[in-house]
């Protein structure tokens, strides 16, 4: 019996939703809504490519607070589940190729993001690097999805919004 992925893709998603919720009002009230319509429009590769030329952003911007960096992974998870979002097939499923293609642009843009950290050993950097470094390894992988899903995301979630927390940032990822 083959065991079911679309549960897990489902709860990953809408742990991505939680996450993509939170933030700063500046942040929402700064970004036209017609740029994010087009972001959505554009599809899973557009996203990920997004995520990829934000990370190079993030590294040309200089350093980064804790404050900031919860911000920024609030931001790439977000492009994340934008880009899974867009490639979910009318059964619930998502290509694996598309998940790749999302989860390694929010690696690529988290690894440029932790180069810049300020406090690269801080309770935020270390949490958010465990996030990177478990969306890494889930994009390498035949089965990205049903990676993710068997990885301890719950835990590290708990963490990263302790962390994000006693800087005075709301995220839930």
């Amino acid at each position: 019996m083959k065991r079911s992925r679309i549960l897990p893709a489902v709860l990953l998603c809408a742990s991505l939703a939680s996450l993509a919720a939170c933030g700063d009002d500046a942040d929402v009230a700064a970004t036209p809504p017609s740029s994010a319509a087009a972001s959505t429009a554009a599809g899973s590769s557009t996203a990920a490519g997004s995520s990829a030329a934000a990370g190079d952003d993030a590294a040309a911007s200089g350093p980064v607070d804790d404050a900031a960096l919860c911000k920024k992974v609030s931001e790439a998870g977000s492009t994340m589940k934008g880009g899974i979002t867009d490639a979910a097939q009318p059964d619930g499923g998502v290509k694996a190729a598309d998940a790749k293609k999302a989860f390694t642009g929010f690696h690529t843009t988290m690894t440029g993001v932790l180069a810049t950290a300020l406090a690269p050993d801080s309770e935020v950097a270390t949490a958010v690097r465990a996030i990177t470094d478990e969306v890494g390894k889930a994009a390498a992988t035949d089965n990205p999805i049903g990676t993710a899903a068997d990885a301890d995301f719950a835990g590290l979630s708990t963490a990263l919004t302790a962390a994000c927390k006693t800087v005075n940032v709301t995220v839930t990822f």
